[in-house]
């Protein structure tokens, strides 16, 4: 791992167990690589869950893009292990319980392999997009577990609850 990115964990997070558990999910990449399921869109591979935290790689297929979404109550830190992604950013304007959203887009971004990108609550919401022709790899660190999140309609701003799933499980 890269020694910066080991020092943006550790400032980013300030919890020991999850920079640990963060950099045992960079480190064993290679290991799971390769169980992580292909499909048209993207996958999440559960790696390693406790009280405090949940561990999730993710495949983004060519041309993937997930909705606009928050991580409900859980904060989120996401590094890219192999390929890029464009996120989309905004900021919610309301008070979460609205059933439509009152968005507000902020900022364009591109990670790249080895980049950190991280949700502090449910006022930040994202879209994620895999433009590239190849697999994009993601590692997600989730604190708490995550629970319901909302998602959102980019035509309608219409909000919808969704609970987490996971295509395959992996024991880090």
């Amino acid at each position: 791992m890269i020694s910066s990115l080991e020092d943006l964990l550790e400032r980013s997070m300030g919890n020991a167990d999850f920079v640990a558990a963060m950099k045992t999910g960079i480190d064993r990449f290679a290991g799971y690589r390769s169980i992580i399921p292909v499909t048209h869109g993207y996958t999440r591979t559960l790696l390693r869950k406790t009280p405090q935290f949940e561990l999730v790689a993710m495949r983004w297929a060519p041309g993937a893009v997930s909705p606009i979404h928050d991580h409900g109550r859980s904060r989120c830190w996401v590094v890219i292990l192999e390929g890029t992604l464009d996120v989309q950013n905004y900021n919610r304007l309301d008070d979460g319980f609205n059933p439509i959203a009152k968005l507000q887009h902020t900022f364009d971004v591109r990670l790249n392999a080895g980049e950190l990108d991280h949700r502090l609550d449910w006022r930040e919401l994202h879209r994620v997009h895999n433009h590239s022709p190849q697999s994009t790899f993601s590692l997600q660190l989730y604190a708490a577990p995550q629970g319901d999140y909302t998602v959102v309609d980019a035509e309608t701003m219409h909000c919808t609850r969704a609970l987490p799933a996971y295509d395959s499980i992996f024991d880090l």
